[in-house]
């Protein structure tokens, strides 16, 4: 006999724990108690078979649960009489919140079998799926702290919650038609807005004529049409005044993705995971989609449905099914109930199901969805947060969507929703926001309790509490009053959920920075000590911080970033500790005429590029394809503007020289969007192709200074080598001009950024015995350069450190700030 008093920590809370806890006992004839806390989950257990209890507490919990340590102490006998769920207990502590993961399985089965009470119901929800993150308003995670409160249990759903056995109990957000939130459909009218009756059945009829819907989410609102209806999708664009970004899709099983793209075996792992995010895939050369969802784009994001609203908006029956159960389980149903599981090689109960149906194992042929693919875009006006209010969704986007599909269950916590891509049979973030936010990513060591405040694009902030980082979902571009609201919102509740106050915090080095003037106003106020730190440092650290490291060799590649000599940065060989960071190497800078306007305006950093090789040589620009974007008189006059150094600033971001190369040839030559020119540039390379030496462009190494160079580095002890691309872009012009396809100019550029990369790594690697290399920035969210680059830098015997939790874009910059400062505070 033993008793021990044993504490979870992890995400334990909202996941099935506490009844997978009671029924282990019970079935190990155990006594005590299990009781939810602010720190995890507390456990006291007294009987014969505790070293089995515990066993198989490391080793069998439930699905959604993530254990990060169990601390035991064994304690004089209680004599318990039984083993009970007590009351939560809120000690000061801190917990993990759950993410917000996908309709599993079973409620899957429930809500399509018309024997259910929750038949057809969009709320359905177990303790091993629905929302999480979003409706929790603070810990401990019980129904009274999520948004779920306002809904009082029916007996019926009282049972279930109180019902140990039941894998509903204590499933906070647990309700049926009779107690729930309820849909709703409001549809435009010369009158006002009005709701009609049958919303799900109503909403499928007009998505089906091309109207727009805006639909009341997870997270937030989508804006949705049907993807096949080129008509839908440009006025989609027009309404919502948003150029060429790519759209995200949504189709309502594998099967009918891979109409539309290549769909690998780990990508089909990703896309039917419990996190469901957008996976981006290659299309497929015969995708009868229209290319106004993608313009310019070999790619294109796909999910699967995520809520039970999602599944009905794909399924909702023309005329009622028949039961899926027993001897009432016809051939139909089966058929059914096969196109529903066949892709859900992670669903929870999958097996089970599986089994207690009798599916035969042979393919069925598939039932048939009302739709293929939907556009499935957040639902905000351009650059603001997703919105999440309904009357808010009236306000704004009247004007873009025919109808609303709304509900009553309010949403806390906004969240887009997360896109990947498959990385070496690993997900590889893009933006990572619902189904893994706001899980936090274990240091290797305890430090202070810091905030990293993040950049001003795709800004993210990370809090660090004892020897976690807790990373935001996706804020968006700080560039208005909104994100900012959306910026404090999310942090006040995750420092609230999380007990963490800050008592230091870092920001980017530049000035200007909507973040970093934040944080200096924030860190007055507050008293707290601030530091500012440069950029590309940051990204490199965020990759430190992931492997718990205090010293990298990183290569750091994006647009811009404020440099420490007053330049804008971006293509950077660094050296790094916690104290500090050495630049070694960085492209030749580009001047931009008109600064900003360049970013947008590739074709001005093409002829920046060409006065640059060849001098004011109009007549070879006459003969490239930018003279069909720029008349005479406005190339003239870019060009003079380059002489005009306070209006034409100087840039060694690597995303620049992306732009102009992609103008150069004639494929892109104005950014409606973020790095649209470099993904058209990256998308002309065909699947398959790998990267080889023989089909690289020429480019030098620059190793001297002059004066004025040495005076402005904060490096004066070290030469820093500068890459010189000029030989590059008199053979890329050569190339054009001879005929070789845009598809070969791009695939030699990449091979020679990869070649650069690699003859510099193995030059560091000799004289300064590096061994390990991290990778980051947006330019290597770039499929085809970050896996090429992966391999050359393991063939001269380099280990590549990429990004494993995070993406490789600004978002990953606040981990950086905060891992340096904590460090810094610590040592």
């Amino acid at each position: 006999m033993k008793r021990l008093h044993i504490q979870v920590k992890g995400v334990v809370q909202g996941v099935g724990f506490r009844p997978f806890v009671y029924n282990l006992a019970k079935k190990l004839n155990l006594t005590g108690f299990v009781t939810n806390t602010s720190k995890g989950v507390t456990i006291e257990i007294e009987g014969e078979k505790v070293s089995e209890f515990i066993e198989k507490l490391k080793n069998e919990p439930p699905p959604l649960a993530k254990i990060y340590s169990i601390e035991t102490k064994e304690l004089p006998l209680n004599n318990y009489k039984d083993f009970e769920i007590i009351e939560s207990i809120d000690d000061a502590g801190f917990t993990h919140v759950s993410e917000d993961v996908s309709i599993c399985a079973h409620c899957l089965m429930e809500l399509f079998d018309p024997s259910d009470r929750r038949y057809l119901y969009p709320f359905i929800n177990c303790t091993n799926c629905g929302p999480r993150y979003t409706i929790t308003t603070k810990v401990p995670y019980d129904r009274p702290n999520t948004t779920m409160a306002v809904f009082k249990m029916c007996p019926e759903c009282m049972r279930e919650y109180k019902d140990p056995s039941n894998r509903r109990f204590h499933a906070q957000p647990n309700a049926c038609p009779v107690c729930g939130p309820q849909v709703s459909l409001l549809v435009k009218t010369k009158e006002g807005a009005k709701e009609i009756e049958n919303p799900i059945k109503e909403a499928i009829r007009f998505i089906k004529e091309g109207k727009i819907l805006a639909i009341r989410g997870l997270g937030g609102f989508h804006l949705c049409c049907d993807a096949k209806n080129p008509e839908s999708i440009e006025n989609l664009r027009k309404r919502k005044k948003r150029s060429n970004k790519p759209f995200a899709l949504m189709s309502p099983d594998i099967e009918s993705i891979e109409k539309f793209c290549f769909v690998s075996e780990e990508e089909k792992k990703i896309l039917t995971s419990p996190m469901r995010p957008i996976v981006l895939l290659r299309k497929r050369t015969d995708c009868l989609l229209p290319d106004l969802l993608a313009p310019n784009n070999s790619y294109l994001g796909f999910m699967l449905p995520y809520t039970p609203l999602h599944y009905l908006l794909f399924y909702y029956p023309e005329d009622t099914f028949l039961s899926f159960r027993g001897s009432q389980c016809s051939e139909e149903s089966l058929k059914i109930m096969r196109r529903f599981f066949a892709d859900a090689q992670n669903d929870i109960g999958k097996v089970e199901i599986l089994q207690s149906l009798k599916l035969p194992q042979n393919d069925i042929k598939r039932t048939s969805a009302h739709f293929e693919a939907l556009v499935m875009t957040s639902g905000n006006i351009s650059e603001e947060p997703i919105i999440t209010k309904n009357e808010e969704v009236l306000e704004k986007l009247y004007n873009v969507a025919d109808a609303f599909l709304l509900h009553n269950r309010e949403i806390f916590m906004r969240i887009d929703d997360s896109v990947v891509r498959e990385l070496n049979g690993k997900i590889y973030f893009i933006r990572r926001a619902r189904g893994f936010v706001p899980k936090s990513i274990s240091l290797k060591e305890e430090l202070p309790e810091v905030l990293g405040a993040g950049a001003d694009l795709k800004n993210t902030f990370t809090l660090i509490k004892s020897n976690y980082a807790i990373m935001s979902q996706h804020i968006g571009d700080m560039e208005n009053l909104e994100t900012l609201q959306f910026y404090e919102e999310v942090l006040k509740n995750l420092k609230s959920v999380y007990r963490i106050e800050p008592i230091a915090l870092g920001h980017d080095l530049h000035p200007l920075y909507y973040s970093t003037q934040w944080a200096k106003e924030h860190a007055q106020k507050r008293r707290l000590q601030s530091f500012a730190l440069q950029h590309h440092y940051c990204h490199v650290a965020s990759i430190m911080a992931e492997y718990g490291l205090e010293e990298l060799f990183g290569i750091a590649f994006d647009g811009t970033g404020y440099g420490t000599d007053g330049t804008i940065w971006g293509s950077e060989f660094l050296y790094c500790t916690i104290q500090n960071f050495q630049r070694l190497a960085h492209f030749k800078p580009i001047s931009l005429p008109g600064g900003e306007n360049a970013i947008k305006e590739c074709s001005r950093i093409t002829l920046s590029l060409i006065d640059d090789a060849f001098g004011e040589d109009l007549e070879l620009i006459k003969k490239l394809p930018l003279t069909k974007v720029l008349s005479e008189e406005k190339i003239r006059q870019i060009l003079r503007l380059k002489k005009l150094k306070q209006f034409s600033p100087l840039s060694s971001g690597l995303g620049r020289l992306f732009d102009g190369v992609s103008s150069l040839i004639g494929v892109c030559h104005y950014n409606t969007f973020e790095a649209e020119a470099a993904i058209a540039l990256e998308s002309l390379i065909d699947s398959g192709t790998e990267f080889s030496e023989k089909a690289c462009y020429d480019f030098n190494f620059i190793e001297n200074y002059s004066k004025e160079e040495i005076l402005r580095s904060d490096q004066n002890d070290r030469k820093q080598i500068t890459v010189d691309y000029t030989p590059m872009i008199k053979q890329i012009i050569d190339d054009f001009l001879n005929g070789k396809t845009v598809a070969t100019v791009s695939w030699k550029f990449h091979n020679t950024i990869i070649k650069i990369i690699m003859q510099l790594s193995l030059y560091f690697k000799e004289k300064y015995g590096f061994d390990h290399v991290g990778l980051s920035g947006g330019v290597f969210q770039n499929a085809y350069l970050i896996k090429e680059s992966i391999k050359v830098l393991k063939k001269i015997g380099l280990k590549p450190l990429i990004h494993l939790n995070f993406p490789s874009n600004d978002a990953c910059i606040s981990l950086g700030q905060a891992y340096i400062v904590a460090k810094r505070i610590k040592n």
